[in-house]
């Protein structure tokens, strides 16, 4: 059945902030870290235009988040296209449905390194290389019995929010009135393709949409700050967030709901490192972009001008800056659609189907001045690639990383944060309740050998490796915690607890019985745990630390108590005796 345009009113008070962001495409932590930027408050109206998955490395998370964010109020979702399309591939009922799913389950795993579905599967402990037509009927249930509560979100979003003057959709409206658009078909207001370019024009309403990265829509630079039609009330603001290689989470900062163009602001987040430019630089076009329609490419590099595409990079000190940094090798590519030759970071080359494309690219000179910002994208001989506030360029002068070290930090975050998870709340709430004292560090996810070394510097503890395993038979469940640097074997460590062989357990569990997705892993998890279906073992070298740290069931923080508060205090508290093992 087609899905119907729905339309959901916001109700914002005088005064209130609105912040809106679009294309999140499974980037929790951009979205988390962006929310913390902006100083995301309970009293702010929070407003996400649809594609809140696939295309980013945790869609399943992303989209727990987001409706974790819902529950608590003053937060509106409208639906993309990408929902739309999964939602409609978890709830076939057509005579293809299973054809359809084990299609799609393929392709954006091959394609896009993985999305909900595969999320889904992850969790379930299912391999997609293990589905086949025969099994993918019964696959598809059993995803929608476990996954009810998400898939139900997902069906239930509105097409379009409204409020006062300003018009939410993700692709697009043709008409200045919404409600004449109420029982038609969802898609085309969802899949609205180079909307700009159509011709519409609002004179009584400021319409903001998502779903094209607007670099697409700038010729001769590549750009992914919003664009802001003011003569014609459109707004558009998709970053390219897990769609583009330099992709970014924009979001508008709209002070007041009836305020005009020129008052709102915005801001971005990214994965990038950060850079202070120090020497002035002059603006220089480009002479050639590359775009994601034309992005077909030839190398013309012999293989002993680059050896290939994939090479570990060189580590050089380069004595402008007084230190090391990664250097990639350039390319000399030939663009097939136009017959233009020029030179591009080799990470932007990429493959799919035998098939070599490059990235979105532009090779202008940004114009620089002293004490601005630079995101670094590629880190070359030539000087590097970056991005100042969304715009794509290169830059040859000296730089300086900014500080980012970290810093620990007393107690619990205010209480005002928002962007913060129930989980990690809870947490600190509980070390508060058994007068535990605690110091806590914010970050990133941590996803890097970089930034898991600046944590485990700046807590200055025994930093625990935090193991989730399980019998054979899925029957006994066990948190190990050892040392960070100390490896084990599986038949040493069953001899010791007298357990049939030991595997990793599968998400699904981890999740059930510790409220903890991976990546997260904590002994503080046990807190979930009433029904005491998880063993907690702790290797004695862990004991010989006096402090240790962990996650409080999240990676975008970390936090550092006393080992005897661990075991004295807390793990009787929530009723978990620990057994002894050495490894």
């Amino acid at each position: 059945m087609e899905a119907e345009t729905t339309i959901q009113e916001i109700h914002a008070r005088p005064g209130q902030r609105i912040l809106v962001v679009s294309d999140v495409h499974g980037h929790m932590d951009n979205l988390f870290q962006l929310l913390k930027k902006l100083n995301y408050t309970r009293n702010d109206l929070l407003a996400i235009i649809g594609d809140l998955v696939d295309k980013g490395p945790d869609s399943l998370r992303t989209l727990r988040y987001i409706m974790e964010l819902s529950e608590r109020g003053n937060v509106y979702v409208s639906m993309g296209n990408v929902d739309l399309h999964r939602y409609s591939v978890l709830t076939d009922v057509s005579e293809e449905a299973d054809r359809n799913f084990l299609s799609h389950a393929g392709w954006v795993k091959d394609y896009w390194s993985g999305g909900l579905i595969p999320d889904m599967l992850s969790e379930l402990g299912i391999d997609i290389k293990h589905l086949t037509e025969e099994n993918a009927g019964e696959t598809l249930a059993k995803l929608n019995v476990h996954f009810q509560k998400e898939i139900a979100f997902l069906g239930g979003l509105p097409t379009i929010l409204t409020m006062g003057k300003y018009i939410f959709v993700h692709g697009g409206i043709p008409t200045e009135n919404p409600d004449e658009l109420a029982g038609t078909a969802a898609l085309p207001l969802l899949k609205n393709d180079d909307y700009l370019n159509k011709g519409c024009s609002f004179a009584d309403h400021i319409v903001v949409v998502g779903h094209m990265p607007v670099c697409l829509y700038r010729h001769g630079k590549d750009d992914l700050s919003p664009i802001f039609l003011k003569e014609r009330g459109i707004i558009s603001i998709d970053g390219g967030c897990g769609v583009k290689r330099h992709g970014q989470l924009n979001a508008l900062v709209i002070p007041d709901r009836n305020s005009d163009m020129e008052e709102i602001r915005w801001d971005f987040c990214d994965e990038f490192p950060a850079v202070r430019a120090m020497e002035e630089q002059e603006e220089q076009p480009g002479m050639i972009q590359i775009q994601y329609f034309d992005s077909e490419v030839e190398v013309l590099n012999s293989e002993e001008d680059v050896m290939c595409v994939g090479n570990e990079p060189q580590q050089e000190t380069d004595i402008r800056y007084g230190t090391h940094i990664t250097q990639e090798p350039l390319l000399q590519l030939k663009n097939i659609g136009t017959g233009q030759e020029f030179t591009a970071p080799a990470s932007f080359l990429w493959e799919y189907q035998g098939v070599k494309h490059c990235s979105d690219y532009c090779d202008e000179r940004l114009l620089v001045h002293p004490g601005d910002e630079l995101h670094i994208l590629a880190y070359t001989s030539n000087g590097v690639l970056a991005k100042k506030k969304g715009r794509m360029g290169w830059y040859y002068g000296a730089y300086e990383e900014l500080d980012r070290k970290l810093q620990r930090m007393e107690g619990a975050p205010a209480q005002s944060e928002a962007a913060r998870r129930k989980r990690e709340v809870d947490t600190y709430s509980l070390l508060d309740q058994l007068g535990i004292r605690y110091e806590r560090i914010d970050h990133r996810e941590v996803r890097t050998m970089a930034l898991c070394a600046a944590v485990d510097e700046a807590l200055d503890a025994v930093i625990c490796k935090n193991l989730f395993l399980c019998n054979r038979q899925k029957t006994h469940f066990y948190l190990l915690m050892l040392p960070g640097d100390k490896h084990f074997l599986t038949k040493e460590l069953s001899g010791q607890i007298g357990s049939s062989r030991l595997s990793f357990a599968s998400s699904q569990y981890m999740e059930e019985y510790l409220h903890i997705a991976p990546g997260s892993v904590s002994v503080m998890g046990l807190m979930n745990d009433r029904e005491n279906r998880v063993q907690l073992l702790i290797d004695r070298e862990v004991l010989e630390g006096e402090y240790f740290g962990c996650h409080p069931c999240v990676n975008t923080s970390s936090i550092r108590m006393k080992m005897r508060d661990l075991i004295e205090v807390f793990l009787p508290a929530v009723g978990h005796e620990p057994v002894y093992v050495e490894l």
